[in-house]
Formats: C-alpha cells, sequence, structure tokens
C-alpha cells in the first residue's frame, strides 16, 4: 500500500505540473482538472486505506487538544504576516470573488489539501515504531518538494536566484511540511488539514493580503512553524505518545524527558542558525555576509575572505572605512576603501578605491539618511566553499538549462529516490504504528 500511495501522488504531482508546463490546456480547466485529480486521489487513498495493509485512517481518535494547537499555530502565522503587513504594505487578492469563482477556488485548494494530507497522514500512521521521526523528516522533506511546481526547481538561474528561492520559497515550505506532519503524526489527517487549511483558506478567501518584504514574509513562515513545533512536542504527555505508539514505555522513562526534549530544542536551536545565516545575505538583520570574489582589495581582504559588513547611516561613514554597496549593471556587491566624502547640493559624495587599484571607483551619490554597509570584521579564507559552490552550481545550472532532457531524469530520479528510501524505512518492519 505505501508503495501505491507514493506513486499515485508522485504521478498527480508529475501529470499536473506536465500538462501546465505544456500549455496544453490553461485557464479554469486547469483549475477543474487540479480538482478531479486530487480528488481522485483521495477516494483512491480511503479505498486502499481499508484494503490489504488493514490501516483505516480514521481510526485516530479526534483529539481536540491537537486541532486547538493547530488552529492556533496557524492563526498566529496568519496574524504575524497581518502585522508584517500593517508595517509594510498591504495588497488585493489576486482571485475572484464571485460565487461561483470562490466555490471553484474553495473546490481546487480544498481538493489539493485533502488528497496531499490523507496520503501524507496514510505514510506516517505506516511509518514504524523504530524510524518514526526519521521518516517524518523525509516525509516532510517529500511533501514540501511536491508543494512546490516542478518550474521552480527548473528556473534558479545563477546562484543568487537559487539562494533567494531557498530562502523565500523552499524553506518556509519544509518548516510548514514538518509541523504538518507531525500533525499528522500525533492526531492524523484531521490534524494536519486543520493546520495547513487555515493557512490555504486565508490564501484564497481574504480580500487583503499582506504583502511584507520576501525575506519578512519568509522568516515569519518558517520560525513560527519550527517554534510550533516544539511547543507541541513539550505539551504532549510521554504517556499520550506511549499510546500514540510512538515510543515504547521504556523509552518514555529513559529519553522522553531528556534526550526526546533536548532534541526538538536542538533542531530548534540549527533551524535559527540557518535561517540567520541564510537571511543575513538580505541584510533584513541589520547586518550581512559577504565573500570577497576578486583581488581589488589586496593585501587588507584577498579573494575567499569573509566579511560581516553592518548597517550605517552614510553621514558616519569616514575616508578609511572599507564600505560595501551595490552598483547599477553588477552582479555583485563592490568591497572597496572609501577615500573622500564631501558635501554635494544636500547629498554626499562618496569617493571608494580598491587598495589595489591605481584609479578610483566612480563617485557615489547618496542622501544622508541613506544607509551603507561598512565593514565590521573579516574571517580569512572562509569563503573559498562557497566560490568553488556557486561557480560549480551555476555551470551545473547552465548545462541543465541546456539539456532539459536531462534535467527532467535527474527530477524524477531525486522523486523515486525520496520515495524509494521513504519506503525502506517505512517497510523495515512490516509492523506499523498502532494507536
Amino acid at each position: 500500500m505505501k508503495f501505491k500511495v507514493l506513486m499515485l501522488v508522485l504521478l498527480a504531482h508529475v501529470f499536473l505540473n506536465l500538462i501546465i508546463m505544456s500549455k496544453i490546456m490553461s485557464g479554469s480547466s486547469i483549475y477543474f482538472l487540479t480538482i478531479i485529480c486530487w480528488t481522485t486521489v483521495a477516494v483512491l487513498i480511503i479505498k486502499a486505506g481499508k484494503g490489504e495493509d488493514n490501516v483505516n485512517l480514521f481510526t485516530w481518535r479526534f483529539d481536540k487538544a491537537i486541532i486547538l494547537h493547530a488552529s492556533i499555530i496557524g492563526a498566529l502565522q496568519i496574524t504575524a504576516l497581518l502585522f508584517a503587513g500593517l508595517l509594510t504594505t498591504l495588497g488585493k487578492s489576486p482571485y475572484l470573488f464571485a460565487p461561483v469563482a470562490m466555490a471553484i477556488n474553495v473546490a481546487y485548494f480544498s481538493s489539493t489539501l485533502v488528497g496531499l494530507e490523507l496520503s501524507r497522514a496514510c505514510l506516517v500512521r505506516l511509518s514504524p515504531r523504530k524510524h518514526v521521526f526519521s521518516t517524518t523528516v523525509l516525509i516532510a522533506l517529500l511533501y514540501a518538494f511536491l508543494s512546490l511546481p516542478l518550474t521552480k526547481f527548473l528556473t534558479l538561474g545563477e546562484p543568487a536566484k537559487a539562494t533567494k528561492f531557498l530562502g523565500s520559497d523552499f524553506l518556509p515550505t519544509f518548516a510548514q511540511s514538518l509541523l504538518a506532519t507531525y500533525f499528522a503524526l500525533l492526531g492524523g489527517p484531521t490534524a494536519s488539514m486543520t493546520y495547513r487549511g487555515t493557512l490555504e483558506a486565508f490564501e484564497w478567501l481574504s480580500p487583503i493580503l499582506p504583502n511584507p518584504p520576501w525575506a519578512l514574509k519568509a522568516l515569519i513562515a518558517t520560525l513560527i512553524p519550527m517554534t510550533g513545533f516544539v511547543v507541541v512536542n513539550e505539551a504532549i504527555s510521554p504517556f499520550k505518545l506511549m499510546r500514540l505508539g510512538i515510543a515504547s514505555r521504556s523509552e518514555i522513562v529513559v529519553r522522553a524527558r531528556k534526550a526526546g526534549r533536548s532534541s526538538s530544542l536542538s533542531w530548534l536551536a540549527i533551524g535559527v542558525m540557518g535561517v540567520i545565516l541564510l537571511w543575513s545575505s538580505t541584510g533584513l538583520l541589520g547586518f550581512q555576509l559577504g565573500v570577497i570574489a576578486s583581488g581589488s582589495m589586496r593585501p587588507t581582504l584577498d579573494v575567499g575572505d569573509v566579511i560581516v559588513a553592518i548597517q550605517v547611516p552614510a553621514d558616519k561613514v569616514r575616508v578609511g572605512d572599507v564600505i560595501q554597496y551595490w552598483r547599477s549593471g553588477l552582479d555583485a556587491p563592490v568591497t572597496h576603501r572609501v577615500v573622500e566624502v564631501r558635501a554635494s547640493g544636500g547629498a554626499l559624495v562618496i569617493i571608494t578605491k580598491g587598495d589595489a587599484n591605481n584609479a578610483p571607483d566612480d563617485p557615489i551619490l547618496v542622501t544622508p539618511r541613506q544607509r551603507l554597509w561598512k565593514v565590521a570584521f573579516t574571517i580569512p579564507k572562509v569563503g573559498w566553499a562557497s566560490i568553488a559552490l556557486k561557480s560549480a552550481l551555476g555551470s551545473a545550472v547552465a548545462y541543465l538549462t541546456e539539456n532539459p532532457l536531462l534535467a527532467w531524469t535527474l527530477i524524477v530520479v531525486a522523486i523515486n529516490a525520496t520515495a524509494y528510501t521513504c519506503l525502506r524505512l517505512s517497510s523495515s518492519k512490516k509492523l506499523g504504528m498502532r494507536r
């Protein structure tokens, strides 16, 4: 049954993406095809769940506490986004609100939600006790891929675009998928549908949507699910974990209050550090990391050095400071030393020059309140790995763009490899979790 569910979901995802990318169908026909496709998936999964493996998806007890946690975390995530939108910008929903259009929209996101969450819960339910948490992470990773269009992965382009995709799309999607998978583990499809359904309903049915900067929006959509995961894990009674089959009595006594809790806090700490490192490149946190890619600042800065730059007002910049700034037409920021600062008609003119260059750069015209990035300190040579990775990634993306057949082959192989790994972990014991 596990293989059937996995293949059913993967085929539905790939099929719909191929239809969209090939432009065979468009407009409302795509909506109706998606509704039919995921409704069929949901019906087949319910039927299979009562079949050969004797697994009924609806044998979970309706746990009011889990449902309440799911709805509260979803509501908190929406509230944080609305607050961020009030502080930045709010936008009008792109969806139509005529009765027929709203009915189609509800059917569209509801069918996708039900199909995905039923399959997620089925796979989680069949996870063996020994590998339940590792399988939970793998299933969350798989469903994060399934939640994003394939075109997102095929149009990444240069490393900067890939980094933005990782921070703005994939990392938030994975964080939400991990929380949804954990809810499915604790309370079945109803719990995961409650969490994800709250977010989807707001996205599709609210006439006003928050439109904060992408980095702030992604930060909220990542940290709140991560924090929610830890809060829910702390709130679950060890005896409930034992009753659900997630842990045995001996595991509860030995590890539940120590390793399990500290492990969840460790994952939260690792996730927060990853988010901070990723979004430091956006400057949202008041500082940013950069890698020196040329020798124009030798011997002060060499290729491969990592710099940490902090935001400062332009009128605080002094001669001798090393600043980082963007210049039109360049793919990377310039990091050079200030050699002259003067006032000109209510603005500041800043002139920079690389220590190894013979001539200064073109003047920079800034307002006194405008903020620039001043290099605070340097970490030598650490950035060589980043330079090599960017070069390799850029070459790989360029090659795959020129060879789309190979790109599609790799995507199919990656999806099936993930599915196979989940299957191996799930089938390592024939006895599934008993709730």
